[in-house]
């Protein structure tokens, strides 16, 4: 049975996600029948496709999402460039050498090995990987790799 959502003004499952995308600041609340602290939440990602939801909180969804897409930060702006470095930090040393397995790219099933060349293995890399869903043209250098960091930037 599908049911009504409501997209609210508090992130879920997006920590990794580009500078400004919704995903940081919303989600979609369920359950609204129920007192607020009994409601369930579901990421904007995965909502948009939830056969859960009716089609209506799933439009709404799919307009938030294409809205972000068509206004992102360019590629190449200074919040993007550090997010890719930050990406790269987080997934240092991870890879997938079977990528058309979606599920190599789970992080449990990931290989880390830090004596691979990350800029030869690009394609394989889980940061590249995640990068590339929002920014298909992204091409790594091996910057990237050098400069990434997780956490605290470096001074």
């Amino acid at each position: 049975m599908q049911q009504k959502g409501r997209i609210i003004l508090e992130g879920m499952g997006g920590f990794l996600c580009p500078p400004t995308h919704p995903m940081l600041t919303k989600s979609v609340q369920t359950d609204l029948r129920r007192k607020p602290e009994n409601r369930t939440c579901m990421s904007l990602e995965y909502a948009v496709d939830s056969p859960m939801l009716d089609p209506a909180t799933r439009a709404a969804v799919r307009t938030v999402l294409n809205t972000w897409e068509r206004q992102k930060p360019a590629l190449d702006s200074p919040t993007v460039q550090d997010w890719i470095l930050q990406v790269m930090g987080y997934f240092r040393g991870c890879f997938n050498f079977h990528p058309e397995n979606e599920a190599g790219w789970h992080a449990g099933n990931l290989t880390i090995d830090s004596g691979v060349d990350p800029l030869e293995n690009a394609d394989f890399h889980a940061g590249v990987y995640l990068i590339r869903r929002y920014y298909p043209e992204y091409q790594p250098t091996r910057e990237h790799f050098s400069r990434a960091y997780w956490g605290s930037k470096p001074t």
